[in-house]
């Protein structure tokens, strides 16, 4: 029964499968936290604290709700509204009762979105401390989750007029009235664990989404230099592509976007895609999807002129 009461409400399809799956294995304590790693013998009790504040014990709850950064994260995003709340007991809780105080059928969407969205980029940030030893700020933190709430709702069945940018400078623009009722989507993932590029060096994560038998696909981007900040991003619709060749159109974008800009186009770049067609038909000297040719070739020519272009597979 209590596996059944947490599972209500999560199956929306609003964000990738996996998120959901981590929403539901947090709400019942089941995650890789320290507790758990301390509680099954993994690690001793010094290595248990929270890699936050390091005074208290990384349980589910206290990461994703209660410790000073996610306190931070989830005041910010309700006082965008307007609102605010009493910190719940747990994460279960805190999931029963979020519930938007306004706006119509698209934001109620939203609203349900942002709740996967923070925590998932929460756990996102506490690997990268713990694995990468890089940190962002919690105004980065927020961007973020901004920026993936851009990249999945690109997904749904909603003509969103407004691009990832301008969300970010402007993120009221979320409380948008027109929309279509939703339809079951398939969804691609977002990046993964971010690690740095060598100094000098900028790194692009890149990724695609799409939703199959409809006219819905896109691609998105961030850019970060060798300390983890944040030099450029994009999100745009694209025609429907399987999301092999999706992955290429971000590439395309992203190289694109680097040759025009005067602040990337003078340094080593790295690109990271999750898609391992995708890297192998960019890398190469020629094939791949003849569809594809014109982003192909402008992606090979542009690998060869570069001084340092590398195309890499990271799942």
């Amino acid at each position: 029964m209590v596996h059944q009461d947490i599972i209500k409400g999560i199956w929306k399809g609003l964000v990738p499968h996996r998120v959901e799956i981590f929403a539901w294995l947090s709400m019942l304590a089941k995650i890789n936290t320290r507790s758990r790693l301390l509680q099954i013998g993994i690690i001793t009790p010094e290595n248990s604290f929270c890699v936050f504040c390091n005074s208290s014990i990384e349980t589910p709850d206290h990461l994703l709700i209660h410790c000073h950064l996610p306190s931070m994260i989830w005041t910010w995003w309700l006082n965008m509204w307007n609102l605010s709340w009493t910190q719940p007991a747990s994460l279960k809780e805190a999931f029963h009762q979020w519930r938007p105080a306004k706006g119509g059928p698209f934001f109620k969407k939203i609203w349900a979105a942002a709740f996967f969205v923070i925590i998932w980029t929460i756990w996102k940030e506490r690997n990268a401390r713990i694995f990468s030893n890089i940190s962002s700020s919690s105004r980065e933190l927020q961007d973020l989750v901004l920026l993936r709430l851009c990249w999945w709702l690109k997904a749904w069945e909603d003509d969103f007029p407004y691009s990832a940018d301008e969300v970010i400078r402007n993120p009221s623009c979320l409380n948008w009235e027109k929309s279509v009722a939703p339809r079951n989507s398939s969804q691609h993932l977002v990046p993964h664990l971010w690690s740095p590029p060598p100094i000098e060096t900028l790194q692009w994560n890149v990724d695609a989404s799409y939703k199959s038998h409809h006219d819905h696909a896109a691609v998105g981007g961030v850019l970060r230099n060798s300390m983890g900040n944040f030099v450029c991003l994009f999100s745009s619709p694209i025609p429907l592509l399987e999301i092999n060749s999706a992955e290429v159109f971000a590439i395309f974008r992203a190289i694109k976007i680097s040759i025009n800009s005067d602040r990337i186009n003078n340094h080593s770049l790295i690109i990271i895609s999750d898609s391992s067609n995708a890297v192998q038909w960019c890398n190469q000297d020629s094939g791949g999807p003849w569809n594809l040719s014109f982003m192909l070739n402008f992606i090979r020519n542009a690998r060869k002129q570069w001084l340092s272009l590398s195309i890499i597979h990271k799942v």
